[in-house]
């Protein structure tokens, strides 16, 4: 059985002060007490209220580096210590409380269920999830969906999230070089590469105006595919 303590959650935040702090406590209300904090180059208040507080892992980007690249900072440390902090998962949460912390049980339960599982995922659309994501979104994330199988020959439902669970063999093996938005992509892909054994999870995502004011424009999917194209074929 995976205990609470076996997991590290790794959050990226930006300029999210107000919303991180609710979040890291609604991680704490659940009984979930190893936090790591990658403040990618926030202008805020993030560092002066993070700085002196117990019991969070806290790692600052001088200037701003992207999701990609926060990741991979995160990764970077698990790599280095997760036998001190005496971890064997890891999962990526985002800072706006737009995930939900009660979705972690299924993710524990794709592990207890098989013991061979490298990476857990999650999906908006497996079964009855809710989610009110708008419909010219969903369009290119179901486009994404058979540009992924191209690029990766490798079948998800939902290949660009943050919302994932890792185990310590995963993250010694895979290591992003995208630092933006595509570093989604590319994850996908090594999990494809590296033959890592995967399952996805149903999770339920209710967005904000606030959430979704942050989401890159849809035309930016052009963008990623053509440096995906260009990191994997091309480079």
């Amino acid at each position: 059985m995976i205990k609470n303590n076996d997991i590290l959650f790794l959050i990226r935040t930006y300029n999210e002060w107000k919303y991180l702090l609710e979040t890291i406590e609604n991680i704490q209300k659940a009984w979930y007490y190893k936090i790591l904090i990658v403040d990618d180059g926030s202008k805020d208040q993030t560092y002066n209220i993070l700085k002196n507080k117990e019991n969070i892992y806290y790692i600052r980007h001088l200037i701003n580096l992207w999701a990609g690249a926060a990741l991979e900072t995160g990764f970077e440390f698990v790599r280095r210590y997760y036998k001190q902090l005496n971890i064997k998962y890891v999962v990526s949460f985002d800072a706006d409380w737009q995930h939900s912390i009660s979705d972690i049980d299924n993710f524990k339960n794709a592990f207890e269920n098989n013991k061979n599982l490298d990476v857990v995922l999650w999906s908006r659309f497996i079964k009855n999830t809710a989610f009110n994501i708008p419909w010219h979104r969903k369009i290119i994330l179901n486009l994404w969906k058979f540009f992924t199988f191209f690029i990766s020959n490798i079948s998800v439902s939902d290949p660009h999230n943050w919302y994932k669970m890792f185990t310590i063999n995963a993250i010694n093996k895979i290591h992003l070089t995208m630092d933006n938005f595509e570093y989604a992509s590319e994850l996908i892909d090594q999990i494809a590469e590296k033959k890592l054994k995967f399952k996805e999870v149903p999770v339920n995502i209710i967005y904000t105006d606030y959430s979704l004011s942050k989401w890159q424009k849809s035309l930016n999917a052009i963008n990623i595919a053509i440096k995906m194209i260009w990191n994997k074929f091309l480079k």
